[in-house]
């Protein structure tokens, strides 16, 4: 993941075909994670998530944070997923492993990337470092700490003010504890705090200019000129700098514990704290004339899960059950309670509003909605594997969840005024069979049904009552095989799912201006075959590649959000077809000196970036070429090499809606342009392993 710049969880789609991650619409704080063509698109706080991630075996659930450091692995698990383990999920699992410290080890690395905007045609400055260390103490216990920090400069420039680019900084640490007080039970301590502070942070920059000449000379009067406004989305016109800072906190605590040869117990117990801070985002995109603001707002996220789980291996026999509680809070409340419902005046307004930029002329005026929301989860799962011959298993598992969610909204108090609750129960599960010809092969078929829990979800207009969203259920039939040809596994499979009540969402007017509110789209399809392949080709190359032929499809009858017809076309953030290849050619230069050259690169079909039937809001097909080459020591001590990530300028972005005008489309679009996906980046990199 180093050697592939993989620094968060946008990043991993770069290496996984069947992943599709998007940071837009507060799809960082449940992932935004899709897998073959299914994610969540409602995003609203109590809306679960389509994929779960899990780390070190503890759900993140609906407070995820987009920074990835020191990982050791990251397993992609498709389709429904629920059986094995605690956390369920409708689509599937994002499960992350960070590197653990040794007894008896002791290890240290440190990396450092850097690209300046403008040197060598890098578009933008960006700083990383990261390293960790561990060591023992003692023959029981043995610690690892590890840092990350990342700068960004100039992803988007704010032309109204002299042309001020945006500043993002990002840091993270962790430490993490391993106790082995005797040869049957390990006790691993995880403490994780990490923070993401934006200056500059713009709802969407301008892709595409208006057709209506009102809306343009807008534009151009706070310095959008036409020739300003490309697919780089990097200007944009504000006339406050926006700002916004998350930060979270996790500490979690694994016990493995083997009861006896065959029998082991498995304790996972987590706390996760996430903060976001919005002092002021200007969701309007012009700096002259009404704007839609979000300011003085801290949205507070927690959750606390545990998880018990029995393993047992037998002689043709095994066995995995356990017990899940999930508890998650949210609640938003003013960043400054001291400040005044109602009140126009900039730096004193608190909630949404639509106002020019002096407070006046408002409507609807500063509406501060205090938000809450409780999920509790409480679930019960087994999964078997029954050696049926020598040669086929039959595997299948249950899981029974029990839903609760209780939520509450108001105007303008610090205290919800309107109330709703939602109970339901569901039974969840697969059943398959798996036969292996010889060691090296294995050929599987498999049932699963998969579900996503009912949501009350908050309304745009604060005005209306709650928006009830149905369960989601996926209906998953998989057929598959893995080999080895060579030196090179082959993993081929074929799939479909039908997810019924998919949790979408659609933009409406409040005011004059284009929100986003979540809805249930009807039932989507998605469909077809994968084909991946990894290894060692030979001493001095390997590979990973990886294709994905997938339809996913809007239901039967279904309009977009400007009236269109998109009955069974190809659903929002979702590729037809998409081809990874990551790989390393290494060439010994010396006794302990090699030179290597290494590649990632993604071709992905046109992807629709709304619910919209227009050319407009369709990312054109496109690859992504990332290129890094240097030497290194042989023993891997120290490496230096210089990259360049997205060489073809290729120009994908999270997301697209329209930018309005006085209440109407006014023919243009806006995006948000993602580092290393809509940039071109160019740089250096030193790193060093004692």
């Amino acid at each position: 993941m180093g050697r592939d710049q993989i620094y968060s969880l946008t990043d991993l789609q770069r290496i996984t075909p069947a992943l599709q991650v998007s940071p837009s619409f507060g799809g960082d704080i449940n992932g935004g994670a899709g897998i073959r063509g299914i994610r969540t698109q409602a995003f609203n706080p109590s809306v679960h998530p389509s994929v779960a991630i899990v780390i070190d075996q503890a759900a993140a659930g609906n407070v995820t944070f987009p920074i990835l450091h020191d990982i050791a692995q990251v397993e992609v698990l498709r389709g429904p997923q629920g059986t094995l383990f605690g956390q369920g999920a409708s689509a599937g699992v994002l499960n992350a492993s960070t590197v653990a410290p040794e007894i008896g080890k002791t290890s240290a690395n440190f990396n450092l990337d850097y690209a300046d905007d403008g040197f060598a045609g890098s578009e933008q400055t960006e700083i990383v470092a990261r390293g960790g260390m561990s060591f023992s103490l003692g023959d029981k216990v043995a610690v690892r700490l590890a840092g990350f920090y990342r700068q960004e400069v100039g992803l988007r420039t704010n032309v109204f003010l002299n042309d001020l680019d945006q500043e993002e900084n990002q840091f993270a640490i962790r430490g993490r504890l391993l106790f082995e007080p005797t040869d049957t039970l390990r006790v691993h301590l995880i403490g994780d705090y990490a923070e993401i502070d934006q200056n500059g942070v713009n709802f969407f920059s301008p892709t595409l200019a208006p057709t209506n000449p009102a809306s343009q000379a807008n534009l151009s009067a706070c310095g959008l000129t036409p020739d300003r406004i490309t697919t780089r989305a990097r200007f944009f016109c504000e006339d406050r700098q926006s700002q916004e800072t998350r930060s979270i906190m996790s500490l979690t605590g694994l016990i493995e514990a083997d009861l006896t040869d065959n029998l082991s117990l498995t304790s996972v117990t987590s706390y996760r704290d996430l903060a976001v801070q919005t002092p002021n985002v200007n969701l309007s995109l012009r700096a002259l004339g009404r704007a839609a603001r979000s300011e003085n707002l801290q949205g507070n996220y927690q959750q606390f899960t545990q998880e018990l789980r029995l393993g047992y291996r037998g002689s043709g026999f095994d066995i995995v059950a356990g017990g899940y509680f999930a508890d998650f809070k949210y609640a938003q409340v003013p960043l400054d309670p001291s400040l005044p419902f109602g009140d126009t005046r900039p730096g004193f307004r608190t909630g949404f509003s639509i106002c020019a930029p002096d407070g006046t002329n408002c409507g609807p005026n500063p509406t501060f909605v205090p938000e809450r929301a409780e999920n509790r989860t409480l679930a019960l799962f087994a999964d078997a594997t029954v050696e049926l011959t020598d040669k086929l298993e039959l595997f299948g598992g249950l899981r029974f969840t029990d839903y609760k969610n209780d939520s509450g909204f108001g105007q303008n108090t610090l205290n919800p005024t309107e109330f709703g609750s939602i109970s339901e129960t569901n039974l969840s599960g697969r059943i398959g069979l798996s036969y292996q010809p010889n060691p090296d092969t294995n050929i599987y078929g498999s049932f699963a049904r998969g579900y996503k829990p009912s949501a009350l979800t908050f309304p745009a207009d604060p005005g209306q009552p709650f928006i009830p969203l149905a369960a989601e259920e996926n209906t998953a039939f998989e057929l598959g095989a893995k080999t080895m040809v060579g030196r090179i596994q082959l993993d081929i499979n074929a799939f479909y799912m039908k997810v019924a009540n998919f949790q979408g969402q659609e933009s409406i007017f409040v005011g004059s201006d284009l929100v986003s509110q979540a809805r249930n789209i009807g039932d989507v399809e998605s469909y077809g075959f994968e084909v991946n392949a990894s290894g060692q080709v030979n001493d001095n190359l390997s590979i990973n590649a990886g294709y994905t032929f997938n339809p996913v499809l809007y239901p039967d009858v279904f309009l977009g959000d400007d009236g269109t017809d998109l009955s069974r076309q190809q659903l929002m953030s979702a590729p037809k077809h998409k081809f990874v290849i990551s790989g390393e050619y290494v060439q010994p230069v010396s006794s302990d000196l090699e030179a290597f050259f290494n590649t990632n690169i993604v071709y992905r079909s046109s992807l629709r970036l709304a619910n919209r039937n227009s050319e407009r809001f369709v990312d054109p097909a496109g690859e992504l070429v990332n290129l890094r080459f240097g030497v290194r020591q042989a023993d891997g001590k120290w490496t230096a090499s210089l990259f360049v990530r997205n060489l073809t300028q290729n120009r994908e972005a999270a997301s697209a809606i329209p930018l309005n005008f006085r209440g109407s489309d006014d023919g243009s679009v806006r995006s948000v342009p993602i580092a290393g996906l809509t940039t071109r980046v160019v740089g250096a990199s030193v790193g060093f392993n004692f």
